[in-house]
């Protein structure tokens, strides 16, 4: 029996400080954690600010996010989509995507050109013909539109161009084109010279949200920690003769 005792206040005597030094190591790696994304967005924030030269595309190139990069070819301007819910300055619009070919042997380059304003009945807009010519266009290499939950079809599977599309990925465009396209998304310069409207900035929020992620997990720790101090302090006091 005494021996049971024994081991039930070993137990609590030695397992909620294991417990909390256990909490305050996950606190602390969190808490660097959230300081890494935070460094990952500054190095992103700054590779987009970069005034660096554009790369040509070429096949099977490896390329950074937001790299600048130029392509020769023509726009595919009767198969274009228009991703919907695309909020600008508070207005509901699209982004047009337009496949562009560079090659007619490689995977079409999905161009993302720009934000255009819906109509107040949401009907459908016209898109201005794009020129049937070869062409050099230029931009940064980027991403599709991202949602964490999509519901419904990515895309709209209606007679004709240009077809509606909520969150698609690159692969349901690709479905819908019947052809490969590239792992990337052109986001065509603002300087281009069309209407449609061109802010881009990197995706997600920036690095302060990270910021105050990690402060928070690190003042847990440090929370847990105080607790421990005040227990051990109290523990050694009632020990005293």
């Amino acid at each position: 029996m005494n021996a049971k005792v024994e081991v039930e206040t070993l137990f609590w005597r030695f397992a909620p400080p294991a417990a909390g030094v256990l909490l305050i190591m996950l606190f602390v790696s969190l808490g660097f954690w959230q300081l890494d994304r935070a460094a990952e967005k500054v190095a992103m924030q700054r590779l987009f600010d970069v005034d660096a030269d554009y790369t040509p595309l070429s096949a099977g190139m490896s390329l950074q996010d937001y790299q600048r990069i130029s392509a020769n070819g023509k726009f595919l301007d009767d198969q274009q989509f228009l991703i919907d819910n695309m909020i600008l300055n508070s207005r509901v619009g699209y982004f047009v995507i337009t496949p562009f070919e560079y090659a007619s042997d490689a995977p079409l380059l999905m161009v993302n050109r720009g934000w255009l304003a819906a109509a107040p009945d949401r009907s459908l807009p016209s898109l201005d013909p794009l020129p049937s010519a070869d062409l050099e266009i230029r931009g940064r290499a980027g991403h599709l539109p991202r949602v964490g939950i999509r519901s419904g079809n990515a895309v709209v599977e209606t007679p004709g161009w240009p077809k509606l599309a909520t969150y698609p990925e690159l692969s349901d465009l690709a479905r819908v084109l019947g052809r490969d396209v590239l792992p990337f998304v052109l986001l065509l310069d603002p300087h281009d010279g069309d209407a449609l409207i061109r802010q881009w900035q990197p995706q997600g929020r920036g690095p302060a949200m990270h910021y105050g992620y990690a402060f928070q997990w690190f003042a847990m720790a440090a929370a847990v920690a105080a607790i421990l101090a005040w227990q051990y302090l109290k523990r050694r006091g009632h020990e005293r003769p």
